[in-house]
């Protein structure tokens, strides 16, 4: 797990850590056992098959044209004038949380600026009319959404949204509360930069206006490919289930109440 956040924010949630975590093992099914679905194929078969052109595994869903495309047009034009930085990964450690800027992550945090508003608003829709109904279970807060922008080269390695692995243990702890991640994808004009979930063989190819949905945890372990060639517009944000045990005393900064 690899929470973006800045400096100030690593202290506020250093100060909300809970240091009593459930573990789990790692989800790492062979090729040959039955599907973790539940439909009875084999793994190969089905959620882990490497076949070209395949649907999304289990628990990936693909929204396609949540946003109509001229709004991508006009939220990427503007926010490509605003001020921007780059972004750096705070790691969970057991109590503490420690900001870091390296290779395995080189993409750019965007300011919204008077786009925050509208964005804010249709996250949110998003969380209310498409996740809310998919998953059958209302959600509690979503984190404010964050704006990215991957230049070529730009790229975010393999990662869980809301797990850490404990070595000692070998198991996985969930260390944020995130149970579902979104990405909104406002442009297509760019050479590589696949959405890969490394468990499943699968990789999605962004698409403008698309809102892909996917569970926090390590079984959906993703990684952003490199982009080779122009730029890579994402808004990215993560919501947490009502009624669910907490690892945190309260929400994370700048989370959104639903």
């Amino acid at each position: 797990m690899r929470v973006a956040n800045d400096a100030t924010n690593s202290k506020k949630l250093q100060q909300m850590m809970v240091t009593q975590r459930a573990l789990r093992p790692d989800f790492a099914p062979t090729r040959n056992e039955r599907c973790f679905c539940g439909s009875g194929d084999r793994f190969r078969n089905c959620c882990g098959s490497r076949t070209k052109d395949r649907p999304p595994p289990h628990g990936v869903e693909i929204v396609s044209t949540f946003l109509d495309a001229d709004r991508c047009r006009v939220w990427s034009d503007y926010l490509e004038r605003q001020p921007r930085q780059r972004l750096g990964t705070v790691e969970a450690r057991e109590d503490h949380f420690e900001t870091t800027y390296d290779v395995d992550r080189i993409t750019d945090v965007v300011k919204a600026g008077e786009l925050r508003g509208e964005i804010n608003g249709e996250i949110e829709r998003a969380f209310r009319t498409v996740i809310a109904p998919l998953c059958e279970r209302p959600f509690a807060w979503f984190e404010y959404p964050q704006v990215l922008r991957y230049e070529p080269g730009g790229w975010y390695r393999a990662h869980a949204d809301s797990e850490v692995f404990v070595q000692d243990q070998q198991s996985w702890a969930k260390g944020i509360d995130r149970d579902i991640s979104l990405l909104l994808y406002l442009n297509d004009e760019f050479r590589g930069g696949s959405l890969s979930f490394l468990n499943f063989n699968y990789s999605y190819r962004p698409r403008r206006g698309d809102l892909v949905v996917f569970p926090s945890d390590h079984r959906y372990a993703h990684q952003a490919e490199p982009v080779e060639q122009g730029l890579r517009w994402v808004v990215a944000s993560w919501g947490a289930f009502a009624n669910e045990p907490r690892v945190r005393s309260e929400p994370a900064p700048e989370s959104i109440v639903l």
